[in-house]
């Protein structure tokens, strides 16, 4: 493959380099960090480390990185800086920037988001139309003759179908053959253990709450998990709440630390939820993501210490975010 190869090549060049995941990495992002720090070992470099930023608090990401013994730092820019160059991998899902190093240059991204053309990185594969991160580096790794752990082939797997091919959402015939290049080496039981532990008894209640406050526009659901200490729940709150009948699009609000938190999902083909989230909500904070999954974290201001049963504050914060987002969405006919 012509891109591996130019992989290599870039990598023999260089010492050390800082793999970057994106805000609070999910399945996806951590199992193609991990794939890439395996083809730069064998590329010959000496030191590939995993960084990320954020609060991983969901429950099923946990376990991931459990059950897959990934290994990663949390970022502070002094160890940046003592890399050579920086890779973004999977980077951009996350609607929060992370703070990089401007001495310290970003040779490698490979996503599945578009990169602008006037750029400086080294190697550069984005590939709008694949449904994974996880696809392109299982690619990479289908063209070497040695085979990674069976940890790293699993974490593929796993995301993979978590990302795509579990829900159906917007899979690609790629998706499909990875996932039949990684099943032979992959350990099920393992997979297994990972989706048996999605479900914590406070994600429970707080996607019970998302069910119970929720208001509906069309195919289109707005809810509230209200206060949480586990801002994993959103996710898994607008996942649960896309199943619903005639639901396509869901966004899901929560406070947590003193901050607003946004998740939102969608399968409408006519929407990019990423654009979506940040016209709605990006002047505010930080918003943004990929055509069907967004973030955002907004602050709060004045309303950050009030008091957890003042539900007032929480209800006006509830309806602003509603009117929002249906707003963005031209969804004008609410009653």
């Amino acid at each position: 493959m012509k891109k591996m190869s130019e992989l290599q090549k870039q990598l023999a060049d260089i010492d050390s380099v800082a793999i970057v995941c994106h805000y609070q990495p999910d399945p996806d992002c951590l199992a193609s960090a991990s794939a890439f720090q395996w083809i730069a070992e064998q590329s010959g470099v000496e030191e590939a480390t995993i960084f990320y930023e954020g609060d991983i608090t969901h429950q099923e990401v946990l376990s991931f990185i459990n059950v897959f013994e990934i290994a990663l730092e949390r970022i502070r820019e002094e160890d940046l800086k003592s890399y050579d160059c920086i890779a973004l991998i999977d980077h951009s899902v996350s609607g929060t920037p992370i703070g990089l190093p401007d001495n310290v240059p970003v040779e490698f991204v490979i996503d599945t988001q578009e990169v602008g053309e006037n750029t400086d990185v080294a190697f550069v594969d984005s590939r709008s139309d694949y449904g994974t991160t996880s696809t392109i580096l299982t690619e990479y790794i289908d063209d070497q003759e040695s085979t990674p752990s069976t940890l790293i082939m699993s974490a593929l797997l796993f995301a993979i179908h978590h990302e795509r091919l579990d829900h159906v959402r917007y899979p690609t015939l790629a998706e499909y053959k990875a996932a039949t290049t990684l099943y032979p080496t992959a350990d099920i039981d393992l997979i297994e253990e990972v989706y048996g532990s999605s479900l914590t008894p406070s994600t429970l209640d707080a996607i019970g709450r998302a069910i119970n406050h929720r208001e509906k526009q069309g195919s289109t659901l707005v809810s509230s998990i209200g206060r949480t200490t586990e801002s994993g729940a959103l996710p898994q709150a607008a996942n649960y709440l896309l199943r619903l009948e005639g639901i396509r699009t869901v966004l899901v609000m929560g406070i947590v630390d003193g901050q607003l938190r946004l998740s939102a999902q969608s399968f409408d083909p006519r929407i990019d939820i990423g654009d979506v989230v940040e016209q709605a909500f990006g002047s505010f904070g930080s918003a943004g993501g990929h055509p069907d999954r967004a973030g955002g974290q907004l602050p709060l201001g004045i309303f950050a210490e009030s008091s957890a049963a003042d539900v007032a504050i929480e209800e006006q914060l509830f309806t602003v975010v509603a009117n929002r987002f249906f707003g963005a969405l031209n969804l004008d006919d609410r009653k």
